[in-house]
């Protein structure tokens, strides 16, 4: 047997309590046996022995057999297909070789990693079901995981199978902390080497430049080999020509000075084209440039033609507008423009991905937002649970006060023959759901084998009770749209909501219903809308029905479409919330907006959109009804501003041709813009082994460094995910951060100082993935990780990894418990040798008892010296008796000393040893020395008859 100890320090306390035990030994003064001395010292030194070896934690290493082998197959883009069908080939050879008790285990990884087969006994690896990200290399992840999957028994051995381009992590570190808990690594190298690779590595340029300002677009190329190739420039999408150049083997830099006249926001594109090139994807490059001039405003408009005032009301006022029926799309282009005016625009016409990036604008980089309304805004436009809600100063919600008429929306649900088609029916109710307010009224009709309802038309409360039921939602393929829609009717028809709607979301394959149907659903005054995807018929009937419904027929190709085509969709039942009579705006507060104008100078309206002000919003304009009209507030670093009426001649026909229409809105736009100072520092940003890193030099206007500066740095990445993250000083006026970037695409940046509040408006663009950096396998990285790993490289038609340098394992086994009982069991036996004094008699009782209770087969034991002791004594006394002669009883014997003399009646009692009688009657009693005198004469004489007795 082995041992080792868990806490080996507490060992040091042994020494000193032996030697306390010892001390009070020599000491003590306890009058006990010497036996009893020596045996309470073991006693009490056992009981610290056990102690100290439990408090340094005593543990048996018991002998293991069998070792466990973890394949990490590396998935990554950067491993050709070839490559990873034969690092599952060497998985299942390989796994042919395991002893009797040997297991293993497979995961993959790539920008994450995940676990296919767990450690098992049998392992056929035919295909990869575990989903891992491909855009990475992420071995320091996989070492964590396959290390954190080991059985706690048993040899410990990690297989690598990758080329060895990390770009995520840190490998060795991993390594390193895997190596205490016993693990080893192999390696088997995988990739090819392409060779003959050109590259951009990265195109800069600055980010703000000035009208006319001239500057150099900056190319960094790499190449493999000395070769020729061309360079092809693009601006905003358009061609600016191309170069032919001569690459030397290594980096190579080109420079292209350009000019930019206008004001605006540029994008950059650089292709790079060389014959013979094995990896054309990390070929181009993108990067923005913003040219600064008036403060930039993007009006963007269901109509731009009807907004046509509203522009040129504004374009007088030193601003540059621009107008446009098309929303940027990406956060880059958004936050190059000083303020966005959204007119009559509904969520569905926005969609929930340009909505994040518009609120991602306005709250982390201070650009402004304007919401002018109409027939397609707010509650009416499905704002309700929006981030466009959310950043505005006013809520679609009403408040208590407010009643109005209510909406009903019954939707026919078919299961679509397109990929995921059950998931994506859920997403549209969900859609639809989320854009409805409480008094409003909602049922889905579905087929499962029947026609039924998932919930039947009632009004939507909190919510919570459909949204349960429609995460449930299998809808089937019915065979007819005939059932469902007289059942949709039927409920409908019952309602008393004002506004009743009807949508139809299927793939076009069921019957069509009767002609009848349809029109007493239209003369019930219920619209018919119809959403068609993947659909492998003609449209006939959809369209058929949309049209003779007075809806939307919507032919949808992706199915990322679908949830706000629902919410526009739901939204026809919204329209109670407008409200369109003539009203006089009256003025409740002053406000820079408003400035200048008198409260009797504002022109009549027609119509508006009801709304609820937010908390902590300023309403200077309500209606003749109290609801906002004009509200403001800020949101973050930027501006919104809510205007519940439109600019249009619909509502607002009389402001068109007001003399303060054109001063209203350009106070309007003053108010938006971004109010957020520039701040002056030397920034770098640059992409390492997968991460972004900000590298700040803050000097001030006399060249001294500005120390302990409090700068923070938010981070959007392509998917609108955002990052807050604080700078650290690392050496006079220095500043460093980092963060990650897995996406490919534009990585937005502002640095704010919080001491100043001064920020900049940094960018990063990803243009590809770093899996098409290297040309061949990292077999250095490779090489040093099976080193430190106690492994080797492997030849995988050659060598096995469960076949060498098989070591014998331990399992520790704590013996703390065990111990600590052994001292409570100790120590009342020492108390009890101490205290309880046995004598020879009493010992050998109770080692009779013991061995009663112990041994009761062999019950009670006789000794033989005592049976031949009892005959002995039978024998004497028949032998005494037969040798003594008979002897007759002398008369004498019982004969008083002194005769007892008894008087005759009548006569006085005789004087007993000189003593006078005491005469009396008869009914006088005797003394009490009288009464006893016969019994102790008796007893006198017995005890002289057994002296007799005896000494014959």
């Amino acid at each position: 047997m082995t041992f080792q100890f868990s806490n080996p320090l507490w060992l040091l306390s042994l020494p000193p309590a032996a030697a306390w035990v010892l001390w009070l030994f020599w000491k003590s003064d306890v009058q006990i046996g010497v036996w009893r001395r020596w045996l309470a010292l073991v006693l009490r030194l056992l009981v610290v022995l056990a102690l100290c070896l439990a408090m340094a934690g005593l543990q048996w290493r018991k002998p293991q057999e069998g070792m466990t082998v973890f394949y990490m197959l590396d998935r990554s883009q950067s491993i050709p297909s070839p490559q990873q069908d034969a690092a599952r080939a060497f998985v299942n050879q390989s796994f042919k070789a395991k002893k009797a008790n040997d297991t293993a285990g497979v995961l993959v990884f790539g920008a994450d990693a995940s676990i296919e087969t767990r450690p098992n006994s049998q392992i056929d690896l035919r295909q990869i079901q575990a989903v891992v990200g491909v855009e990475r290399t992420d071995i320091a992840s996989a070492l964590r995981l396959g290390t954190a999957a080991f059985p706690e028994t048993g040899q410990k051995r990690l297989v690598l199978l990758s080329d060895g381009n990390e770009n995520v992590g840190d490998a060795m570190s991993a390594l390193a902390a895997a190596l205490p808990l016993g693990v080893s690594l192999d390696v088997v190298p995988l990739g090819t080497s392409r060779g003959n690779d050109v590259s951009i590595r990265k195109l800069t340029l600055p980010t703000t430049v000035k009208k006319g300002q001239t500057f150099d677009v900056k190319i960094f190329a790499q190449a493999d080999q000395a070769q020729s190739a061309t360079i092809r420039l693009y601006l905003n999408d358009g061609s600016l020509g191309e170069q032919k150049v001569q690459l030397n083997a290594g980096k190579n830099l080109f420079t292209f000075p350009q000019t930019l006249a206008e004001p605006g926001f540029y994008k950059y594109d650089v292709q790079l084209d060389a014959p013979g090139d094995t990896i054309p994807q990390n070929n181009h490059a993108t990067s923005f440039a913003t040219v600064r001039g008036n403060p930039r405003v993007l009006i963007i408009s269901s109509d731009p033609k009807r907004d046509a005032e509203l522009a040129a009301a504004m374009q007088t006022g030193k601003l540059d507008v621009k107008i446009t029926d098309k929303f940027p799309q990406t956060l880059a282009e958004l936050q190059s423009y000083d303020s966005i005016f959204l007119s009559n625009l509904s969520a569905g016409d926005l969609g929930l991905d340009s909505m994040r990036l518009l609120e991602s604008a306005v709250r982390d980089f201070g650009v402004g937002v304007v919401c002018i309304g109409g027939d397609q805004t707010y509650a009416a436009g499905g704002y309700r649970g929006t981030p466009l809600e959310a950043m505005l100063p006013v809520e679609m919600e009403l408040s208590s006060k407010k009643v109005l008429p209510n909406g009903a929306l019954a939707i026919v649900c078919h299961a679509t023959e397109f990929p995921g088609g059950n998931g994506w029916a859920r997403d549209i109710a969900f859609a639809a759901l989320e854009a409805l307010g409480p008094q409003d009224e909602m049922g889905i009709v579905l087929w499962d084998g029947n026609n039924h309802w998932l919930f039947p038309l009632a009004k939507v409360g909190t919510k919570s009770e459909m949204g349960r039921a429609i995460s449930g939602m299998n809808p089937g393929d019915m065979p007819s749209f005939q059932a469902p829609m007289e059942a949709a009717y039927a409920a409908l028809a019952k309602s008393t909501a004002s506004l009743k709607h009807l949508i139809v979301f299927s793939d076009g394959d069921p019957g069509a219903p009767t002609k009848s149907l349809v029109q007493d659903i239209v003369t019930h005054k219920i619209t018919i809308s119809t959403v068609m995807i993947g659909g492998h018929v003609a449209p006939d009937t959809m369209s058929w029905l949309a049209a003779e419904g007075h809806g939307r027929f919507w032919a949808v190709d992706s199915a990322s479409d679908l949830p706000q085509i629902f919410i526009k969709e739901a939204s026809v039942i919204l329209k109670s919330a407008i409200f369109e009579e003539p009203f006089k705006p009256q003025l409740r507060a002053m406000s820079e907006i408003v400035k200048g104008i008198g409260s009797q100078e504002y022109p009549q309206l027609l119509g508006y959109v009801c709304t609820t002000p937010k908390g902590r919003a300023e309403v200077p304009l309500v209606t003749q009804k109290g609801d906002p009209l004009l509200a403001h507030w800020q949101y973050g670093l930027g501006r919104a501003v809510a205007f519940t009426s439109d600019a249009r001649a619909k509502w607002a026909a009389q402001w068109l041709g007001w003399s303060k229409f054109q001063q209203f809105w350009q106070q309007v736009a003053q108010w938006s813009l971004r109010r957020v100072d520039a701040a002056d520092f030397n920034t770098e940003v640059a992409v390492e082994k997968g991460e972004g890193h900000v590298s700040v030099e803050a000097i001030d206007a006399d060249g001294h460094y500005r120390n302990f500066l409090n700068l923070q740095l938010l981070v959007v990445s392509p998917k609108g995910e955002k990052a807050v993250m604080q700078l650290e000083q690392t050496g006079p006026g220095h500043y460093d951060a980092t963060f990650p970037t897995k996406e490919v695409g534009a990585y937005l940046m502002n640095m704010t100082d919080r001491g100043t509040g001064q920020s900049q408006a940094l960018g990063l663009s990803v243009n590809y993935s770093p899996e098409f950096d290297d040309s061949g396998p990292n077999t250095s990285l490779l090489r040093r990780l099976a080193e430190l790993g106690g492994g080797k490289v492997l030849d995988p038609e050659t060598e096995n990894p469960f076949a060498h340098d098989r070591k014998e394992t331990f399992q520790p086994m704590d013996l703390r418990d065990w111990l600590l009982k052994l001292a409570i069991l100790l120590f009342p036996l020492d108390v009890a040798v101490r205290r309880i004094q046995i004598d020879r008699a009493e010992w050998l009782r109770v080692t009779k008892t013991l061995r009663r209770w112990l041994m009761p087969w062999s019950g009670v034991p006789r000794t033989k010296a005592a049976d031949e002791s009892l005959s002995a004594l039978l024998t004497r006394r028949g032998r005494v008796r037969s040798e003594r002669t008979a002897v007759a009883p002398s008369p004498a014997l019982f004969e008083p000393e002194k005769k007892v003399q008894v008087p005759e009646p009548g006569q006085p009692a005789p004087m007993q040893g000189g003593e006078p009688s005491h005469a009396g009657g008869a009914g006088d009693k005797p003394p009490a020395k009288e009464q006893t005198s016969v019994t102790s004469r008796l007893l006198d004489a017995k005890r002289r008859a057994q002296k007799r007795k005896d000494r014959e």
